[in-house]
C-alpha cells in the first residue's frame, strides 16, 4: 500500500474561456386560438414535438403550418420557442413593446436565447386590411419593430425580425417600400407556399437557423428550400410579372434560378439601406454583441490603471483588446473577415467612470451579381 500523499493537478484552459455565442435559436410568434395555449410560450424541437404539445394541424392549422415548414427546411431536431396569441392582435400589436402580451413575454420566456423572431398573422373574417397591395398592419409592424429591437438590445437580447408580408389587394399598384423604413433590424418576408396571400415565414426562419449568422438565405450552393409550390398572393411565383421590383422594394422573396431546379429565396434584404442592410450583416454583428458582452462584464467595476498624464495604462489596453480579439475569434472567426478594436487612451475613466471600447465588425461581401464578360477572339496567325 502507497504512503499517504496530497497529489496537485495542473489544469488547463480555465483562462479566457470560450464563450457560449448560439446565433441559430429562432422563435414564431402567431395567431392561434387554442385556450389552453393562448399566450404561453412553449419550448419546442421538432414538428412531432409541437403536435404532442397541442399544436397539430387540425387545431392549430396556421402555427403547424410555419412549423412544418420550419422543420422541414432545418431537416432535424432544433429549438424553437413559440407562442400563439388571439387573431384580434396584429402584427404591430405583437411587436409593440408596451404590450406585455405579445412577442415580449415570449422573448423574455427563452431567457436572452432567441437571436430571431418570426411573426405572422391570419386574419378573422371581416378584417380590413386596407386597399394597398400589402396589408396595412405590416408597415404598422415594421415601425414597431424598430422600437421593440432596440429595446431587447438594451437588455443584451440583441435579435432580427422577420414579419409576415401578407397580399390584401393583388389589383393595387401602391406597394409598400421596406427599404424607405430605417429599420435595419426588421425583414418583410413576402411570398409563401399557399395562395391565400400568407407568407412562409416560418421556412424564412428554417432556411436562416440552419446555417450560420454569416450565410445568407438566398445562397445558392446550400440547395432549393423544401417547399415545392411557390405563390405571391394568388399566383404562381412565375406569374408575378413585377417581381422583380417587389424585391427591390426591400422584401425578402421567392425566386427561381436558370438552370436551377425549386425555389428560392433572393437577397436577404432588411427593412433600410444603411449598414444593416442585409439580414447577414445585423445577424454577425448581434453574434459579435453577445460576445462582446459576455467578455466586458467581467470588467465591471473593476480597476483601470491610469499614467501620470491621465491616459489609460497600455497594459490595460493591451489586455482589453486582447481579450475580445480572442473571443470574437474563437466563436466566429470564419463568420466574418476580420475585426477592428480601438480603445481611447485619453478617455476621463476617473471623473466618468466610464470605458468606450470600439469595436467594428468587418463582414464577408456578398456575390449577388455577377457579370460575365463574354466574347469571341480569334488565333493570331
Amino acid at each position: 500500500m502507497s504512503l499517504p500523499k496530497v497529489s496537485v493537478l495542473y489544469s488547463n484552459g480555465n483562462l479566457l474561456q470560450d464563450v457560449d455565442a448560439v446565433d441559430g435559436i429562432a422563435a414564431l410568434c402567431g395567431t392561434g386560438s387554442t385556450a389552453g395555449l393562448l399566450g404561453v410560450p412553449t419550448t419546442v424541437f421538432s414538428l412531432e414535438d409541437a403536435e404532442g404539445k397541442g399544436y397539430t394541424e387540425a387545431a392549430e392549422p396556421t402555427m403547424y403550418r410555419h412549423l412544418k415548414e420550419f422543420y422541414s427546411e432545418v431537416a432535424g431536431n432544433q429549438e424553437l420557442h413559440i407562442m400563439i396569441v388571439p387573431d384580434t392582435m396584429t402584427m404591430p400589436q405583437m411587436l409593440d413593446n408596451t404590450n406585455a402580451s405579445g412577442a415580449k413575454k415570449l422573448i423574455t420566456a427563452a431567457l436572452g436565447k432567441v437571436r430571431l423572431l418570426g411573426v405572422f398573422h391570419k386574419p378573422a373574417a371581416g378584417y380590413n386590411g386596407g386597399t394597398e397591395f400589402i396589408d396595412s398592419q405590416v408597415s404598422a409592424a415594421v415601425i414597431n419593430a424598430k422600437v421593440f429591437a432596440e429595446a431587447r438590445l438594451a437588455e443584451l437580447v440583441p435579435l432580427r425580425i422577420l414579419i409576415e408580408g401578407r397580399v390584401q389587394n393583388e389589383a393595387s399598384s401602391t406597394v409598400f417600400q421596406p427599404k424607405n423604413s430605417s429599420n435595419g433590424y426588421a425583414g418583410v418576408v413576402l411570398g409563401g407556399s399557399d395562395d391565400d396571400g400568407s407568407a412562409s415565414v416560418g421556412l424564412a426562419l428554417g432556411r436562416a437557423v440552419k446555417f450560420g449568422a454569416h450565410i445568407k438565405v438566398g445562397k445558392v450552393a446550400n440547395g432549393p428550400l423544401s417547399i415545392s409550390t411557390a405563390y405571391i398572393g394568388t399566383k404562381q411565383l412565375k406569374d408575378i410579372a413585377g417581381l422583380a421590383a417587389l424585391h427591390n422594394a426591400g422584401y425578402i422573396s421567392l425566386m427561381q434560378h436558370p438552370q436551377k431546379a425549386g425555389f428560392y429565396f433572393g437577397i436577404d434584404r432588411m427593412s433600410s439601406t444603411d449598414d444593416y442592410r442585409l439580414l447577414a450583416y445585423g445577424r454577425v454583428v448581434d453574434k459579435a454583441a453577445v460576445i462582446a458582452a459576455a467578455v466586458y462584464v467581467e470588467d465591471l467595476e473593476g480597476e483601470v490603471a491610469v499614467g501620470a498624464d491621465g491616459k489609460i495604462a497600455t497594459s490595460v489596453l493591451t489586455h482589453l483588446k486582447a481579450k475580445i480579439i480572442q473571443q470574437i475569434n474563437v466563436a466566429m472567426a470564419d463568420q466574418i473577415s476580420g475585426i477592428d478594436v480601438y480603445i481611447n487612451p485619453s478617455q476621463n475613466v476617473i471623473n466618468t467612470g466610464k470605458l468606450t471600447v470600439q469595436l467594428r465588425v468587418r463582414p464577408f461581401g456578398y456575390t449577388s451579381f455577377i457579370d460575365v464578360d463574354l466574347g469571341l477572339v480569334a488565333p493570331a496567325i
